[in-house]
Order: C-alpha cells, then sequence, then structure tokens
C-alpha cells in the first residue's frame, strides 16, 4: 500500500504562503519604482528652467512653485525611503517562506526516498522468495526421498 507524505498538507500551506511572500514582494517593488520614476520626472521639471519672467507676478508664481515641488520632492524622498523598508521587510518574510518551503520539501525527498527503498526492499524479498521456490522445485534436495509414480 503505498503512503501518502504525512506533512503534505503542511507543504502546500508554506508553499501558498511562499507565492503571497512573493507576491508582495513584487507589489511593493513596483511600488517603489513608480515612486522613483515620479522623482524624476519632477526632478527633470525643475531643471529645466522657464525664459526669464517677464514682471513681479510670473517670478513670484515661479518661486512658489518651486517652493511647492521642493516640498513635493522631501514627501517622495519620505515615501520612498518608506517603501525601501517595506520591499526590505518584504523580502525577508518572501526568504523566510521559502526557508520554510524547503525545509519541509527536503523532508518530503527524503520520505519519498525511504517509501522507494523500503518498496524496492519488499519487492526484491518477493523475488527472491519466488527465486528460492523455483530453485527448490527443480532440485529436490539430496536426503529427500524421490517420489515414483
Amino acid at each position: 500500500m503505498k503512503r501518502g507524505f504525512p506533512l503534505a498538507g503542511l507543504l502546500r500551506i508554506r508553499g501558498i504562503q511562499q507565492r503571497a511572500a512573493a507576491a508582495h514582494l513584487s507589489r511593493a517593488a513596483m511600488e517603489q519604482q513608480r515612486t522613483e520614476a515620479r522623482d524624476r520626472q519632477l526632478r527633470a521639471a525643475l531643471t529645466t528652467s522657464a525664459d526669464a519672467p517677464g514682471d513681479v507676478r510670473t517670478l513670484a508664481a515661479l518661486a512658489a512653485s518651486r517652493v511647492a515641488a521642493r516640498s513635493l520632492l522631501t514627501d517622495l524622498d519620505t515615501l520612498r525611503s518608506a517603501q525601501r523598508d517595506e520591499v526590505d521587510a518584504a523580502r525577508a518574510r518572501f526568504t523566510d517562506a521559502r526557508r520554510a518551503e524547503q525545509g519541509i520539501e527536503r523532508l518530503a525527498d527524503a520520505f519519498h526516498d525511504r517509501e522507494r527503498a523500503r518498496r524496492d526492499a519488499a519487492e526484491q524479498a518477493v523475488l527472491d522468495e519466488i527465486a528460492l521456490r523455483s530453485t527448490a522445485d527443480d532440485y529436490p534436495a539430496p536426503d529427500a526421498p524421490e517420489e515414483t509414480p
């Protein structure tokens, strides 16, 4: 009778946890990339300078927009730092989940190897028994009386 791996359910759960951690890591990395792209876009917009302002109102508006943009850059830097921490934490969770799954996978592999060896030994015992029976039938024991029909 073929026995199943007793921890198969736990192995499936560990696989689910590992895939969930990988998905979380992927989402966190995509958010970080989006924030970095916004940061690059804003910095590029700030480096391009408009023509010389014609009047005081335009100059005041330009100065106000620069102050707002710098404030936005500070917020983006803070967000980027938080997202970097989130990616690091997600990577650590993924690594832990993968390590836990690999531990159960190693146990499953060892279990299947032992089961295979047990089945092979049982099959070999049956083959040996068959070989012994056929040998005994072909060559009767020397001290056994021969049957005459």
